[in-house]
């Protein structure tokens, strides 16, 4: 067969951004920023073959749309588990139970349902205001994305790695895993070698990426000209600044800004300055 790209992909959405200036009088302005964009896509076409089930089509889907399983709990017994669909590996009490989309009695990759969305933002957006009033100037400048998603796993939420005597689970797995007593636990029960059943991707361990960052932050004071003019200077301001301050995010193990399945990158550093500038 000849080795060809064959797709056809529609892409829509919007780009906006509006700026406001005012002065109000002779000791205040202020200036305000703002940006948006949001773009959806969905594959019309893709030249390969019909899954078998219409289910799993990634036709009318977004590029990269996550697929996996629904997760319907944890089974809480023994009994649970004979009576139920087969899963994925040989579970026990406390792992995670997933559904039978296709009813055949067994759970597999067949299964598979578009679950979230896709790794990329449909929304990307910021707002920012610049403030002064007399010697003072204030300015900050926030960022957010919306709607994305991503598959949350690796040994230090897990347990998946074979070697635990080297590894850590994060401190909200180790106070929320199942255990009978949590039977709705965060986390399913944890084991020294990790449980296969449980690391398959799920709306269990899928999570919301969105998140809103006070990016930028500044607050300065120029001194009075008289003061400067003493000082044989034409300018002297002082000022205290910072990035990556806050962020509100329903995620809160890592940055939701990190590229990774378990928060194992360098993340984004939170900075505050202090300095002051002077022109002669």
């Amino acid at each position: 067969n000849p080795y060809l790209n064959l797709g056809e992909m529609e892409n829509k959405g919007i780009d906006a951004s509006l700026e406001f200036n005012k002065r109000i009088n002779s000791e205040l302005s202020i200036s305000a920023r703002g940006n948006f964009t949001f773009n959806r896509n969905k594959k019309l076409y893709d030249d390969q073959p019909h899954p078998n089930y219409p289910y799993m089509d990634v036709i009318g889907k977004p590029w990269n749309q996550q697929f996996g399983y629904i997760a319907l709990g944890y089974f809480l017994s023994e009994d649970e588990i004979a009576n139920s669909p087969k899963q994925l590996d040989n579970p026990r009490v406390g792992d995670l139970k997933y559904k039978d989309i296709n009813g055949d009695g067994i759970v597999n990759t067949d299964d598979y349902v578009a679950i979230g969305r896709t790794s990329i933002p449909e929304i990307n957006y910021g707002f920012g205001v610049n403030l002064n009033w007399r010697n003072f100037d204030i300015s900050f400048f926030f960022q957010g994305v919306g709607n994305v998603t991503a598959f949350i796993r690796g040994e230090t939420l897990d347990m998946s790695d074979t070697n635990q005597l080297y590894s850590n689970v994060y401190r909200d797995v180790a106070l929320n895993y199942w255990t009978p007593e949590r039977p709705d636990a965060k986390y399913p029960r944890l084991s020294i070698n990790g449980s296969q059943n449980n690391l398959a991707p799920s709306t269990h361990n899928q999570r919301d990426m969105s998140f809103l960052r006070l990016k930028s932050a500044e607050i300065g004071y120029a001194l009075p000209k008289q003061v400067c003019k003493k000082l044989s200077s034409s300018g002297i301001r002082f000022y205290i600044s910072g990035s990556n301050l806050l962020t509100f995010s329903k995620f809160d193990l890592w940055d939701p800004e990190i590229n990774s399945s378990q928060g194992a990158s360098y993340p984004n550093m939170r900075a505050v300055n202090l300095g002051a500038t002077f022109n002669f």
